[in-house]
């Protein structure tokens, strides 16, 4: 509470300079959007998934629905994602992830893409354009592919057939300033690029911001929402998540916004919760899992997400992983969107 509180001030003593800083952000940004040439994915219909603050808006799950949401009504499409690799040691030179790939060189997000989507290709690499020519020639592709782009709305080296940005709803009225001084990469004008407006973790609540934004910039609106579906042990039996309730429960997790995750795990009502948050794509260290093990002893269950569990050599015996379902409203307006584009797209 203590480093959290001077952190607080010093971020309140440094505003005004943050503030001006990311007026120069900003205009490097334009610089960099403007006088980009762009690329085109020959062949390729692009979807961009992406967001216009840093991390943690749910873009790895609402990729994976949307795959399979693909797959499903476009069964003939090869698919392919196409990731940045944040955090991997495999993205500078490209690399292929498959399910034996290691988490430091492939990255846990796309580690994950590729666990849910065994039908789908997924290539890392700091340069998609030569990550996705690499990727068609070694793996002889011929057909027109739908390639999603991970994070791509700030991509600006490609073109893309559509665009889809996804809002935090549970950080969205605490986001105003651009970074430095905030946590926005773009301000929220920048909405009128996109063809759907997603917001992600969607709670009634906000739903007059929806409505606003959507008079707005009269753009396509989807509600994407999660709900705790089961407890899952490494070993995968699986559990409801009933029996966090009376339970003495360690929870934690490094993703970019964990207050959803513990809000899920107080929900079960616990009879104790201790929390702890690493940073985002935080690599677990052999002196962090000598850590679980001590605290396990002191608690029923230590519960992380999916996206730690596969950075954990050896998780403790009473670990469980809180697994959740996707839902996504209107549906058929989306599908019916991507068959009218794929419909007038013209093959290369």
């Amino acid at each position: 509470m203590k480093s959290f509180t001077v952190f607080s001030l010093l971020r309140i003593v440094l505003f005004p300079i943050l503030y001006a800083l990311s007026f120069v952000y900003r205009g490097i940004f334009w610089l960099d959007q403007k006088l980009t040439r762009k690329k085109k994915l020959h062949g390729a219909f692009v979807i961009s998934v992406g967001n216009l603050s840093m991390g943690g808006t749910g873009k790895t799950p609402f990729s994976i629905y949307l795959a399979k949401l693909i797959h499903r009504e476009f069964p003939e499409k090869k698919i392919i994602l196409l990731s940045r690799g944040y955090g991997s040691t495999g993205s500078q030179n490209g690399l292929r992830v498959d399910l034996q790939s290691a988490p430091g060189e492939a990255g846990d997000e796309p580690l994950l893409l590729k666990k849910h989507l065994p039908f789908a290709e997924v290539w890392i690499g700091k340069d998609r354009y030569s990550s996705y020519i690499r990727l068609k020639k070694e793996l002889k592709i011929q057909e027109n592919p739908i390639v999603i782009l991970d994070d791509g709305f700030q991509h600006h080296r490609l073109e893309r057939d559509l665009d889809l940005v996804l809002l935090d709803s549970s950080q969205i009225h605490k986001e105003r300033f651009l970074i430095p001084a905030g946590n926005l990469r773009e301000p929220f004008s920048a909405l009128s690029r996109t063809d759907w407006i997603v917001f992600s973790k969607y709670d009634p609540s906000i739903e007059r911001v929806v409505q606003n934004l959507q008079n707005k910039f009269q753009k396509g609106i989807l509600r994407f929402s999660f709900e705790p579906e089961k407890l899952l042990s490494p070993d995968l039996k699986a559990d409801s998540p009933k029996l966090l309730y009376g339970k003495k429960i360690y929870a934690f997790t490094g993703i970019g916004n964990p207050e959803l995750f513990f809000s899920m795990i107080r929900s079960f009502h616990p009879l104790k919760l201790e929390t702890r948050t690493f940073r985002d794509h935080h690599s677990y260290t052999m002196e962090d899992e000598t850590g679980f093990d001590m605290i396990s002893t002191n608690f029923d269950y230590l519960v992380c997400t999916e996206k730690d569990l596969v950075k954990i050599s050896k998780p403790p015996e009473n670990l469980k992983i809180l697994l959740l379902e996707s839902k996504l409203d209107r549906e058929d307006k989306l599908v019916s969107s991507l068959k009218s584009k794929l419909s007038g797209q013209v093959s290369i």
